[in-house]
Order: C-alpha cells, then sequence, then structure tokens
C-alpha cells in the first residue's frame, strides 16, 4: 500500500558511502542473503520449552523418541537446560522438558537427566523467589505456575517457590485476558496453553496456529475434540507443527521453535542493520535489496505491521519499517506510531506490564530521521541509564550490548544525549573483550561485536567517536571478519522469548553490515 517516490535514496547521517564491488566477499554475501529474508516463515532456533510441550500434547507421528532424545542433548552440565551463563531464561524450560522426559519414562531412560534436573531446580529457586525484572521471559507470569500445576497433576515434585510478585502479575494478566476476550492472531493466543480451556475454532489464526506459538497449538490440538467439523481445522494445525519442525536446522519431528512463522519480524529487523551501516543505497545491492523493500512497503498498513501477516502489528515492527522505508525513500507516515505510545514510552502491544527501552529507543530513532522529537521518550531513556553508562534489563533482549546500539542511534544526534552517549562509548571500550568482540555472557559472540561496532560507528557520524573508540572500532570489525561464519547451530541465544532464541538470519545481516561499515 506504500508508494515509491522515486529512484532516488535518502541517505542516513551524514556518512559517505564506501563503493565496493561484486568481488567483495561480504557485499555477495549480503547480495545472496538478502532474496532469503522472509522465506520459509523465517529461521530461528530450536525451543526446549515448546518441543517439550509439543512431544507432551501433540506427539509426531513418526514417534517421540528422536525429539526426546534431541531434549536430552540439551540438558547443561549442571542438570537444567538453557544457557548457565542466563540463569532467569532456564527454569521454564527446565520444568517443561523435565515433564516431558516424565511422561514418557516408559520409552526412553531418563532417570539420571530427571533427578538431575529436579536438583537444579532446587538449587535454582531463589532466582524467581522475590522480583520480577522487565526482562522475563515472555508470558512467565501465566506460563510458571501452569507448569507448576502441570507437575502437581503429573505427581512429579518440582521445588515450589512461592513468588508473589510474580503470581500477582498473572493473576493481572488474567483479568486482562477475560477483559478484551483475545482473538485469533492476538498476542495473548502466544500462552493460550497456559490459561486457556475451551479450543475454540476461532482461535487458528491463518498460518494454521494459536498465536504464532507451536507449544500453544499443540495443547489447543489435546482439547480440540476429534470429528467431521473439526478434521479441517486440525488437519491445518498439525500442517502448521510439521512445517515449524523444519526451520530449526535440526529437521527432527517435534523439535520446534517458540514462535514462527517470523517472515514479517525477520524481514524488517535485518533490512534495518542496512540503514545503520549507509548501505541502503548501496548500488551493488539493488538488485537484490528493491524488491524486500516493495515487500516491506507492502506489508505496512495504516495500523502498522506485525511479525507476521497473521499476528498483530507491533510497535517495535513497526518502527523499524518506517526508518527503513522513508530512509529508502518511499512515502510513509509515522503518525502510525502513536498507537504505541502510551506513558512517554512506546510498546509492542496494549495490555504489556514490562516497558521495553530498546524499542522506545527505535521508535526515537525513526521519529528523528522524519525530523521529528518525542522529549517525553527522550528523557526517559536518559534517565534510564545506568551509572556505568549501560542500559540494561530489556524486554526482547538480553544483551545491554543490543541496548546500548539503539540508544545511540535514538539519542547521538539529541543535544542532550551527548554526555549519555560519550558514557556509553567509554563504557563499550571497557568492555571490549582481548579478542576484539563484546559478549555479556563471558563469551564473545559476532552479534553482540555487530552492536559495538555499529554503536561505534554511529558515534563517528556524529563527531563523537574519540581515538579510543577509533581503535575499538577496527578491533572490533578485525574480530568479525574471523567469527562471520560461526554455524547457525552454534550461536549463543541472546533474544527473548518464552526462553532465549536466535533469529539466524537477522544476526547474520547485523555481523555483514557491521563489516561493511568504515569510519575515516
Amino acid at each position: 500500500m506504500q508508494t515509491q517516490i522515486g529512484p532516488e535514496k535518502r541517505p542516513y547521517g551524514r556518512s559517505t558511502l564506501i563503493p565496493f564491488t561484486t568481488e567483495s566477499p561480504i557485499t555477495a554475501r549480503l547480495q545472496g542473503l538478502l532474496p532469503l529474508l522472509g522465506t520459509g516463515g523465517g529461521r530461528i532456533s530450536a525451543s526446549v520449552y515448546d518441543t517439550a510441550q509439543v512431544l507432551r500434547a501433540c506427539p509426531p507421528s513418526s514417534g517421540v523418541t528422536p525429539g526426546l532424545e534431541w531434549l536430552k542433548r540439551q540438558q547443561q552440565a549442571d542438570g537444567g537446560w538453557g544457557s548457565p551463563a542466563a540463569p532467569l531464561y532456564r527454569r521454564i524450560s527446565t520444568i517443561a522438558a523435565l515433564l516431558a522426559l516424565h511422561q514418557y519414562a516408559d520409552i526412553i531412560d531418563a532417570t539420571e537427566s530427571i533427578e538431575a534436573g529436579l536438583e537444579h531446580l532446587h538449587f535454582q529457586r531463589e532466582l524467581w523467589a522475590n522480583t520480577v525484572p522487565d526482562s522475563l521471559p515472555v508470558g512467565a507470569e501465566l506460563i510458571y505456575p501452569y507448569l507448576i500445576d502441570e507437575a502437581a497433576r503429573l505427581k512429579l515434585a518440582i521445588p515450589r517457590q512461592g513468588n508473589t510478585a510474580l503470581l500477582s502479575q498473572g493473576r493481572k494478566k488474567l483479568q486482562y485476558i477475560a477483559h478484551i476476550k483475545p482473538d485469533a492472531g492476538s498476542p495473548p493466543m502466544h500462552s493460550w496453553e497456559a490459561w486457556g480451556t475451551d479450543p475454540e475454532p476461532a482461535y487458528l489464526d491463518g498460518a494454521g496456529s494459536i498465536g504464532h506459538s507451536p507449544a500453544a497449538t499443540a495443547v489447543w490440538l489435546a482439547r480440540l475434540p476429534r470429528n467431521e467439523t473439526t478434521n479441517p481445522l486440525r488437519q491445518q494445525a498439525e500442517a502448521y507443527l510439521s512445517r515449524a519442525s523444519r526451520v530449526t536446522g535440526f529437521n527432527i519431528p517435534g523439535v520446534v521453535p517458540g514462535i514462527w512463522p517470523i517472515d514479517r519480524f525477520e524481514l524488517a529487523f535485518s533490512l534495518y542493520p542496512l540503514l545503520i551501516a549507509d548501505l541502503l543505497g548501496h548500488p551493488v545491492l539493488q538488485d537484490a535489496l528493491e524488491p524486500q523493500l516493495d515487500t516491506l512497503g507492502f506489508a505496512l498498513t495504516e495500523q502498522g505491521i506485525g511479525l507476521s501477516d497473521h499476528f498483530y502489528q507491533d510497535g517495535d515492527d513497526t518502527a523499524a519499517a518506517l526508518a527503513i522505508l522513508h530512509t529508502a525513500g518511499y512515502l510513509v507516515d509515522p503518525a502510525v506510531l502513536d498507537r504505541f505510545r502510551g506513558d512517554g514510552i512506546y510498546y509492542a502491544f496494549g495490555g504489556e506490564i514490562q516497558k521495553s527501552i530498546s524499542l522506545t529507543a527505535r521508535a526515537v530513532h525513526a521519529l528523528r530521521l522524519f525530523g521529528l522529537a518525542d522529549q517525553t521518550a527522550v528523557r526517559l531513556l536518559l534517565d534510564s541509564q545506568g551509572e556505568n553508562g549501560r542500559w540494561h534489563d530489556d524486554k526482547w533482549h538480553i544483551s545491554w550490548l543490543y541496548n546500548t546500539l539503539h540508544l545511540i542511534l535514538a539519542l547521538a544526534a539529541e543535544p542532550r544525549g551527548a554526555t549519555a552517549v560519550m558514557h556509553a562509548q567509554d563504557d563499550l571500550i571497557q568492555s571490549q573483550h582481548s579478542n576484539g568482540g563484546w559478549g555479556v555472557t563471558g563469551e564473545t559472540t559476532p552479534s553482540e561485536t555487530a552492536y559495538g561496532v555499529l554503536s561505534l560507528y554511529t558515534l563517528h557520524k556524529e563527531n563523537l567517536l574519540t581515538e579510543a573508540g577509533r581503535r575499538a572500532f577496527k578491533r572490533g570489525q578485525a574480530y568479525l571478519e574471523t567469527a562471520v561464519n560461526q554455524p547457525d547451530l552454534d550461536r549463543t541465544a541472546l533474544w527473548i522469548e518464552k526462553e532465549l532464541y536466535v533469529p539466524h538470519r537477522i544476526e547474520k545481516m547485523f555481523e555483514l553490515s557491521a563489516l561493511l561499515t568504515h569510519i575515516n
């Protein structure tokens, strides 16, 4: 529905594009990756939680043994599931995995795995005892009590930890859901397995899923009566689960991602680093890039854009799409962001309890590209910076480096933002690893290094990069050159869902874009 106003491009910032030839291997990789963005519903890592739920509620017709063996292989040395470096995001996955292994104890020998998992939960229980951070896993206030109840029903002795704040938040969310009566493709549907009871046919969305969630879809299928009326619905949902099992890279029946399809999210967030790196006007990329820009333009509606055409529009994807399309010379209206604004911040969806600093920063950045400013949001972003120069506790990503990039994009050109972004630059320099990369879990990751490099590049464009920052930039790029070929299945999960996940193509686009930046 969008109109392109001409072949000319509007470069972002003041930096001059550096010409590359088709012989550049990085440019060639971008040319090859661009047409893939959004295809097949998007590429995303497998989810322990959703896989466990699918195996329990709607086991694949070929059998559950391969999926159960995969679950066992994901268990960590300390008995839990999920990364030990990010303990907050392990409890839900661990309980779900234990429930699946317990349910199929007569099929697979998992006694030692279950004992180790229970011991892990016992030692980890204090993590969720009191607080509810902004970076809590998606739907945790509903899913955690649901899993505890499931364990009690199956007589599995899960160590209980009464988190009154979390339980209170869950009760508020249930009241909200009862009030709004959610429909297909709405955010509450993504956690339907934790609150739903009646498998209404109307809940099935255009992707054949319940809330783009394999877990919710599997539980809905388990509760759906078997008769001639429901058979077509059952076939759609089962086909969805089958397709979802083919996008994680494992190709094991029942091993599924935590959210899918994500084609619009993958497209918008993959083109966003091209904007940051001043590559939207790169002449060599145009043949591959312009069809994707047209696709994004047609997908953006007057209500915004969502992670797919079958899910509610959200503020994050909408802000990214507006910024990209406007910079690329498309006629788009920034007023669509107004529907995602409230109390000085920007939300992905209505009814959210936790705020997102990165989303608000992306909205401020998008508005700035239109020559607009939301000073209330700017003040909130400035006030949210920690004493060490970092912005912590985001709703969608665990890395402060991800936050820092988005905050620098939002604030570097703001008159009031100079002190904040210089403080952030100092922290970036000091936190750089000896190998030139960055990472928050104790290991260096290519994606976080890309965020660091792009942060410093943005400061360079605003004439704020120090000499130490220049050296850090060059060291970061040097590390990326050695790490950009990391296999998808070896990537560290840093993005927040019901558990941590990896959007493979998005991360690769950030890394390749960072490698094509240049400072004078």
